[in-house]
């Protein structure tokens, strides 16, 4: 069930990609990092053979305890995926509000961490979760990256094909942002830009290393109170209208139309992004 939710989440944010299994948890939730590390070594494989299911992004709702090594092998294979081009995304844990409660691989440089917020129609504001494990890192990284919502979501359920269930965690907050990568990809694919440097244009043709995203995009398309990134919501919440803004800035290097085909899948975000700042006043 946990895994049909996290596909269902998938499938609504970005509803024409292609979903790849790969199962590495049992019936009960449980699993290894071996077998975690399998899969995405599985992942690395498609992408370099150019197989039909070339995967871009990797979703990982799971984690283990940090033990502050970064030679952990299931570290080890979120880098290479990374290096190799795929975007990955982990849960940070449902530990919190102690400090110190990002899990594995989570705590991964270069992995996207993604903790869970809670709307307050009320006040019209947003509060990090309770459970939403917060950083620092036991090597110090600042985590997590960004915030989603994740809590009380409808979700697809396993137990029939029409059947659905309200979840809550990071596992589900996680999903949102990974189909955020894989829109934005496609939406830099279309433009032909894969990559900019820092403080740079860019430019069509370029290699981007995936691991540049966090710290070169984050801050420009998540809404946050502080102006530095925090060990409770990190950059904050990705922001519809930040994406799109975002996308905007290829158009002196690119034809505008260009710019704006590759942004209507993005525009999915930025409606959902109105939708919640008409509603939103504050985050904190």
């Amino acid at each position: 069930s946990h895994g049909t939710a996290v596909a269902s989440i998938v499938a609504a944010v970005a509803p024409k990609c292609s979903i790849l299994n790969l199962k590495v948890l049992n019936d009960e939730g449980e699993g290894t990092e071996e077998a975690v590390t399998l899969a995405i070594d599985d992942c690395i494989t498609l992408k370099k053979e150019e197989s039909q299911y070339t995967p871009c992004v990797i979703n990982l709702s799971l984690g283990s305890p940090d033990d502050g090594n970064p030679n952990n092998p299931l570290r080890v294979a979120c880098r290479a995926a990374i290096a190799n081009g795929i975007y990955v995304g982990a849960s940070c844990g449902n530990s919190g509000p102690q400090a110190g409660t990002i899990t594995c691989p989570a705590c991964e440089h270069d992995v996207c961490a993604v903790g869970s917020a809670k709307y307050l129609p009320d006040t019209e504001t947003y509060l990090v979760s309770d459970f939403s494990s917060r950083g620092p890192t036991i090597e110090g990284l600042v985590k997590p990256d960004t915030v989603m919502f994740g809590e009380d979501l409808i979700v697809a359920s396993s137990d029939s094909d029409t059947a659905t269930d309200a979840k809550s965690g990071t596992s589900f907050a996680t999903p949102i942002i990974s189909s955020f990568g894989l829109i934005y990809l496609e939406g830099m694919s279309v433009i032909g830009i894969t990559h900019r440097f820092p403080g740079e244009i860019p430019w069509a043709g370029e290699v981007m290393p995936l691991g540049e995203l966090i710290d070169e995009h984050f801050p420009d398309i998540c809404t946050r109170v502080e102006e530095v990134k925090n060990n409770e919501a990190g950059w904050g919440i990705v922001f519809g209208p930040l994406v799109t803004q975002a996308v905007g800035k290829v158009k002196a290097v690119v034809d505008i139309s260009s710019v704006m085909t590759a942004a209507m899948g993005i525009m999915a975000i930025g409606m959902l992004g109105m939708v919640v700042s008409s509603m939103a006043k504050v985050f904190r």
